[in-house]
This record gives C-alpha cells, structure tokens and sequence, in this order.
C-alpha cells in the first residue's frame, strides 16, 4: 500500500493482556481458558458492543480494541475492570483473573481491519506499567477523560517505553480494591539504544527502493523484540532519509548509541546488502555485514535478509556492551553494566568465571531491584551448575533458580531471558510439559533469540527418549541466529549429543561437530573429555592426549567418576555404555578415575 492510500483517522486505543496468564495457564490450563471465556461472553464482550467499540484483534491473552472516544473507552474500561476485581476478592491471589490496560489516542493508520502505528505501540507499553487490575493512560487520553472522573488520576510522570524515542507522560486511574505501587520513575537500566536508518535503494529501480523500505521496517520490528535494546520507531530516523548528515550528529540528536545504516542494490537477478552498526558517539564501525542473494519471492527474500541483518546486529550490540563495560572501572558501574560484566565472565565458561559472573550478577540485581535481566540471568546461571555437573546441591540450585526466574518474569512479563530461564529449571526438574509451554512463551516473544533454541535442546536431551532431529535442528538454529556468540560451542555439542544418540559410535559421535566445539575457548571440561573420547575410538591417541590435557586444565578437579556423575540427562547411562572401553583407555592416559 502506497503512501498515498494509506488511510488515516483518529482513534481511541485499548491494549489490554491478562497478568500471570502463563502461571494461570500452568496451574490449570483448562480451567483458565474457561473462566476467560465466560468473562468475555458475560462482562466484556457485552460492555464493550455497548460502547460502540469494536475488537480488532486478539492475542490469546490479550486483547486490542478501537473506541469511538476516550471518555467511552475510560467508561467502560473502568466499569469492566471494577467487575473483576470484585469478582476477584475471594480468590486466591495466585488465581485471579486480572487486566493490565493502556489507553491511547491520536491517529492510526489503517489497513484492512488491523490499525497501526506509534499510537497503538505506546497503547500497548502503556498496558505493561499498568499494575493487575489497573489502567494507565496517556496525556491525551487523560485531559480528554479527566472531568469526568471522580477521582483525579495518580501521574507517574515521564516513562520509557519501548521504541519511542522521548518519554511518555503516564497517568493510573486508582481502581477500586487494586493495589498499586507508590508512583516511581521507571528506570531505562541504560540498556543501548539503536537507530535503524533508512537503507539506500538506489533510487532508480522502484522494487529495490521498495525492498529496502520493508527490510528496514522488518529490522526495526525484529530488534525491538529484544528486551535489552531500546530501538527507536521509525517515524523519528527516517527523517535523516538521504544522507548526508553526520552519524554522530545523528546520535546525538536521537539520542542514540548505536545507528545501523545499509545500501542495498540490484544487478540483474542478483541483490546485494551491505550494512553497518556503527557506534554514534565516536563514529566507529562496530560491524558489517554483505549478503548477496538471487532476486526471487520479494517476501522472502525480505524475511531472510531481515534476519541474516538481525542474526549479525543484536549479537554485536551485546558484545560491544560488554566490551564496554570490562574496561569502565568497578566503583563507576552501573546495574546495566554490571549485569553486561557478569555476562562476560558467564561467557567464559569456567570455574572461576562462573564464580564471577555470580558475584557481578548478585550485584546487579542489588544496585536496581526493579531490573529483570539479571535475575534471569542468575537463574540461568543456576541451570547450567546443574547440567554442567557442577553442582554438589542441585535441589539447592533449582529452589533458587526458580525463584530469579519467577521474579524476573514478576518484574518484566516482556522479557524472553526470564522464560528462557524458567524452561531451563522445570527442564532440570523433570517437567517437560511445563518448560515447553515457558519456551513457546519466550519464542513468541522473541523467536530471534538464540537462547530460545539453546534451551530447546536441553528440553529435548533430558527426556527419557531425546528426539535427536529435534535437538539437532534447534541446536543449529541457534548457530544460524548468532554465529559468533560465545555459546557456539554448546550449538555443536547439541547437535554432537543428536547424532550420537541417533548413530551410536557408527557415528563417532558427531566427528564433525564434535571437533568444532573442542577447537572453542569457551568449550567445558566434558565436550573436551568427550573429545578425547572420539578420537580414542577413531585411534588418534595424540589427540586424545592433547584434549584430556585440556580437560584437566579446564577442570583440575575432573576424574572419570566425577564426569560420570555430572551428565544427569535421563538417557545418559545408555550412551555411558557405548564408550566404556574408551573411557579405560582415557584413565590409562592420566585421568584420575576418583
């Protein structure tokens, strides 16, 4: 649709997403959907056909609504949220069916039924500061509605929300029987903020002009899904459509730490894009990346283009931010900074890294108590003591575990990492179906993220029967999505762990994999060991030699009897049995049998 047919018309938004809705659907799935069900067809269907409001979309959890004006959508939405909280009182608060509602208006854009634009998108930010059983709403809202309210709204003052680049002025309507926290500054947790420039088409050729147009609105889209990056709408960067203006200049008056630039440009049948993350503050090229592709699907294309720009962008921000953060001194950081530290030294995947990120992480959690990412993290961190075998206690690890996990999604339901975490526990628990349901979670909410796909092949190693296509396609995904991240050698053990379990030793164990994940610095003590493992089988002692050395340096403390004991995946005394000869073979080279 052309700039010129695009329809226009002001409107009143209501963003309205039911709190909890993954712990309500856990604890009783069918039970849940039912009681929503019949709230919709008894309260709120009903209040809103009266208002002359039309539904323009739900979401399972959620719903967006257009209203002819705010004072109706205030009306109703108070009167439908005043019902439930009453009809709420005498239920357990861990079963409650609650709203969180943002209110907006202004003029949206509209295409078929659906409407868009910056005033549905803080609509919906709105929502999220919004506490169970409450409504925020935006200054126009407010002064529109504000008379007839016979208690004046509770001002939150200036907000950050996601993808706007100015702070939003919030106001709460004090419902009855909801309690809500003293109004307090939301902090931004100095997470980077990236603005994505209009990309150079060329200007002679129409489709390549409309092909980059849409695959920057793809990469704006797709890096927002990123809870640790705040990414600026497009309305605000491309007004630098063009050139010519400096990138710095450009940071500095957006407000931005990052820009993103690209050119994309069309030779026959072939496309190339080349972009560039630079760092606006001193104008320094972080990264680029060239892809050249034939030009074929115009919508596929662009879905793959958008996610080879994203798979190079938002890995690179978060490696630069840690970078960043390494060489700030200690007495001067940050919990954002803090959190990017114990990041880095989780990353290195060591004793003493491990003891480290800890320590940075606790930190980070204690210096902003309202910020999410590190507690997900710590939670994460929990995981991996136990599959790591690291762990002397992993009842004591899971119980703490999932109490960052729980209260990183308490503190942002948004954030994929808090679900990730959650999947990693219930998977160290035994509950499948659970961390599966807390996966599916964090990859609606951000499918780009290569943890999603990290965690799914821990989901699938630690069932009785692994399905090791599954796990070899997840593990692989991962790889695709953040080729240099510093797990890379997790994504080659996964899919080492799927053909073992599918061939056996005819395998040798995934040779190919298996020797990309030990040639890693990051690599654990176990893919080394098991690297020495093959290349006994395959009769190359040397090596063996070289990688159990490797191990032991890794670990000074592994013995057979240790390592053995770490792997706690439900399938693991089968393959145990399929190397016990090699394992004899390893302690006759000098591991310690304990």
């Amino acid at each position: 649709m052309s700039a010129q047919t695009l329809e226009r018309r002001a409107a009143t938004i209501v963003a309205a997403d039911l709190a909890g809705y993954s712990r309500l659907i856990a604890a009783d799935e069918d039970g849940t959907i039912a009681r929503l069900r019949a709230l919709r067809s008894d309260l709120i269907d009903p209040a809103i056909t009266a208002a002359g409001a039309r539904i323009i979309k739900t979401m399972g959890d959620g719903l967006l609504i257009e209203f002819p004006s705010a004072q109706a959508a205030v009306r109703t939405v108070m009167a439908v949220q005043g019902a439930m909280s009453r009809a709420a009182q005498d239920l357990p608060p861990d079963e409650r069916l609650l709203f969180r509602i943002g209110i907006n208006m202004g003029e949206v854009v509209i295409e078929g039924g659906d409407v868009l634009g910056d005033v549905v998108n803080i609509a919906a930010r709105l929502e999220s500061l919004a506490p169970p059983g409450g409504i925020c709403l935006s200054r126009p809202v407010m002064e529109a509605a504000a008379p007839d309210l016979a208690r004046a709204p509770t001002a939150l003052g200036p907000q950050y929300v996601k993808n706007i680049p100015a702070p939003v002025e919030v106001w709460r309507i004090e419902v009855e029987g909801v309690r809500a926290p003293p109004p307090t500054p939301i902090m931004q947790h100095e997470r980077p903020s990236v603005a994505v420039l209009d990309f150079d088409g060329g200007g002679a050729e129409s489709q390549t002009e409309a092909l980059a147009d849409g695959l920057v609105q793809d990469v704006i889209t797709q890096l927002s899904r990123f809870r640790s990056l705040f990414v600026i709408a497009r309305a605000s960067s491309t007004s630098y459509r063009g050139g010519g203006k400096d990138v710095r200049l450009i940071g500095r008056e957006l407000g931005v730490r990052y820009v993103v630039t690209g050119t994309l440009r069309r030779s026959g049948q072939r496309l190339r894009l080349v972009t560039q993350l630079i760092e606006a503050e001193t104008g320094v090229q972080v990264w680029s990346g060239r892809w050249e592709r034939d030009l074929q699907d115009m919508f596929a294309l662009q879905d793959d283009l958008t996610r080879a720009v994203i798979s190079g962008v938002a890995p690179e921000v978060g490696a630069n931010e840690r970078s960043m953060a390494r060489r700030k001194p200690t007495e001067n950081l940050t919990a954002w900074e803090l959190c990017q530290r114990g990041l880095s030294e989780f990353h290195r995947f060591s004793a003493e890294s491990y003891r480290d990120a800890f320590v940075q992480l606790t930190q980070a959690a204690a210096a902003d108590p309202t910020f999410a990412l590190p507690r997900a993290l710590l939670a994460r961190w929990h995981a991996v003591q136990i599959f790591s075998g690291r762990s002397p206690d992993p009842g004591a690890n899971i119980a703490a575990g999932m109490d960052h996990a729980s209260a990183a999604i308490r503190l942002d339901d948004r954030l994929e990492d808090g679900y990730i975490a959650l999947a990693l526990m219930l998977t160290a628990m035994g509950r499948e179906t659970d961390a599966r349901q807390a996966l599916g979670r964090a990859q609606a909410l951000n499918d780009n993220h290569p943890g999603v796909f990290q965690a799914q092949t821990f989901i699938n190693l630690f069932q009785p029967l692994p399905d090791p296509a599954e796990m070899e396609e997840a593990g692989q995904t991962a790889l695709r999505l953040s080729p240099n991240d510093p797990a890379v050698w997790a994504c080659h053990w996964a899919t080492t762990c799927a053909r073992w379990i599918r061939d056996g030793t005819r395998g040798a164990h995934g040779q190919g994999p298996l020797e990309a994940a030990c040639r890693l610095p990051q690599a654990e003590n176990f893919v080394l060991l098991a690297g020495a493992v093959m290349n006994i089988t395959l009769g190359n002692e040397a090596e063996a030699r070289r990688l159990l050395a490797a191990a032991l340096v890794k670990n000074p403390g592994l013995t057979l009897a240790s390592h053995i004991a770490g792997f706690r995946f439900p399938y693991w005394p089968v393959l145990k049995q399929t190397i016990a000869p090699q394992y004899e073979a390893l302690v006759a080279l000098g591991l310690p049998r304990g």
